[in-house]
Order: C-alpha cells, then sequence, then structure tokens
C-alpha cells in the first residue's frame, strides 16, 4: 500500500519535534501548532509540482530540526546541559558552519 508523501513526512514531523523537544512541553506545543498550521493552509492545493515542493521543504526542514536543533536544559547551577548525542554533534561543527555570536560579525 502506497502511502501520500505529505502524510508521511508530517507523521515524520511530528516524531521528530517531540524526540527534539523532549522533556519540554511548550517547545513541543508550539512547534506542533506550527506544523499543523502550515499542513493546514496548504491543504487546499491541488498542483503536484507546487505539493512536490511542499513535501520537500517539510522534509528539509524535518532535517533542520533533527540535525541542528539542540535543546538544552539549565541546571540549578546556572550551567546548561545537554544531551550526548548532540553534543557530539557539537563537537564535530565546522567553523564555517557556526554563525557568529550576536553583536559579532
Amino acid at each position: 500500500m502506497a502511502t501520500n508523501p505529505s502524510i508521511a513526512v508530517y507523521r515524520q514531523l511530528f516524531r521528530t519535534i517531540r524526540k527534539t523537544f523532549s522533556g519540554d512541553a511548550s517547545a513541543i506545543t508550539a512547534a506542533r501548532r506550527e506544523l499543523k498550521s502550515v499542513f493546514a493552509a496548504n491543504r487546499h492545493l491541488t498542483d503536484q509540482s507546487r505539493i512536490q515542493e511542499c513535501v520537500a521543504e517539510a522534509v528539509d526542514a524535518n532535517e533542520f530540526i533533527r540535525d541542528n536543533v539542540i535543546q538544552a536544559v539549565k541546571k540549578d547551577c546556572g550551567n546548561y546541559e545537554v544531551s550526548p548525542e548532540k553534543a557530539a554533534q557539537l563537537r564535530n561543527l565546522k567553523p564555517e558552519d557556526m554563525r557568529p555570536a550576536p553583536g559579532r560579525a
């Protein structure tokens, strides 16, 4: 049974949001609200090329969230804790992939 690509990427985005923002209910709620809003706004599309563009954008968004968003937790002492797999991602960043800190250009 073939599955609708837009439904498949929608579900994948839901899973990615749940995993990425695990433990942060307000972030999960906000991300899911935005996801539902964007998909609802495009529900009326009938042009197959436009649908494919939107699915490709959703796939890119999923990859971006999965690979680039890091959820840090502030500890009582003021430090932030990052999961081991995300910490490994940070260590593997190349300087050209990093954004300058605000106020530094």
